[in-house]
C-alpha cells in the first residue's frame, strides 16, 4: 500500500517530525506555527471533536510519534491504539507515552491497517496526515466504517499551484515519497460510496478536515 520511499522517509524522521509539536523552543514553535499552520489547525480540530473522552476508546491510524494518541489519553481516553508502518515512529511513541505517564492507556502497533484484525469497535477513529500517502483509500474507509462507533476524523491534502507543487518536489522528487491529493467532490463521493451517510467537509487553502459518522443520526451543527 505504501511506496518504498514513503516507508524509508518516515522511518528516519521521528525526532524531526515530533519537534513540530514541542513548545519548549518558543522561537522554533512560532516558526513552525507560521509555515505549518495546517498541522496545528488539524490538531486543535481533532481535540475539539473528540468530546466526552472519559472511558472512550480511540484508534489512531498513521499515528506517527503518537502526539494525538498521547494527548487524548491525557484527556481521559481509556484506551488508545496507534498504528504506523514505521518502526522508529512506533518506538518513539512508546517511549513518549511512558514519559508522559499514559503508557498503560496507549498501545502502539507497527503494521498496515489493512493487515490488522480488530474484534472491537472504537468511539473515535483518527487518520490525520495519513491519506496524503494513500493512492486508493476505499478499502480503508470500508474497514473504518465497520470499526466505528462515534466519529471518524480525517485530513486530506488538496493541490494548489504553489503549495501543491512545492510538496510534490519536496516529497516525490527528492524523497521518492508520493503525495496524493483530494477534491471536495471526490471526498463527498468517497464518503457516500463507503456508507458514511453523515459527513461534514471543512476546507481551507491547503486541504480538508472531515468529521463523519456512520448510520442515520446526523452530525449536529454544534459539532462544527
Amino acid at each position: 500500500m505504501y511506496s518504498i520511499g514513503t516507508k524509508k522517509y518516515f522511518n528516519k524522521v521521528s525526532k524531526q517530525w515530533d519537534s513540530i509539536y514541542i513548545k519548549e523552543n518558543k522561537l522554533k514553535y512560532y516558526f513552525n506555527n507560521l509555515i505549518r499552520k495546517g498541522l496545528y489547525k488539524r490538531f486543535e480540530f481533532t481535540l475539539k471533536h473528540c468530546e466526552n473522552l472519559q472511558n472512550s476508546t480511540i484508534l489512531d491510524i498513521g499515528c506517527g510519534t503518537g502526539r494525538y494518541s498521547i494527548e487524548l489519553a491525557k484527556r481521559g481516553a481509556k484506551k488508545v491504539i496507534g498504528i504506523d508502518f514505521a518502526p522508529e515512529m512506533i518506538s518513539y511513541s512508546q517511549k513518549l507515552a511512558e514519559k508522559m505517564g499514559v503508557g498503560n492507556q496507549c498501545e502502539f502497533i507497527c503494521g498496515d491497517i489493512n493487515d490488522i484484525a480488530f474484534n472491537e469497535k472504537f468511539d473515535y477513529v483518527l487518520a490525520l496526515g495519513f491519506f496524503d500517502y494513500i493512492e486508493n483509500p476505499e478499502n480503508i474507509f470500508i474497514k473504518i466504517n465497520h470499526l466505528l462507533h462515534k466519529k471518524f476524523i480525517a485530513s486530506f491534502p488538496r493541490f494548489t499551484p504553489i503549495w501543491g507543487t512545492q510538496r510534490h518536489i519536496r516529497y516525490y522528487w527528492i524523497r521518492k515519497c508520493p503525495i496524493f491529493n483530494y477534491t471536495e467532490d471526490g471526498l463527498a463521493k468517497l464518503y457516500s460510496e463507503t456508507c458514511f451517510v453523515n459527513h461534514k467537509i471543512m476546507s481551507d487553502k491547503r486541504g480538508f478536515l472531515v468529521v463523519a459518522k456512520t448510520g442515520k443520526s446526523g452530525i449536529d451543527e454544534t459539532d462544527s
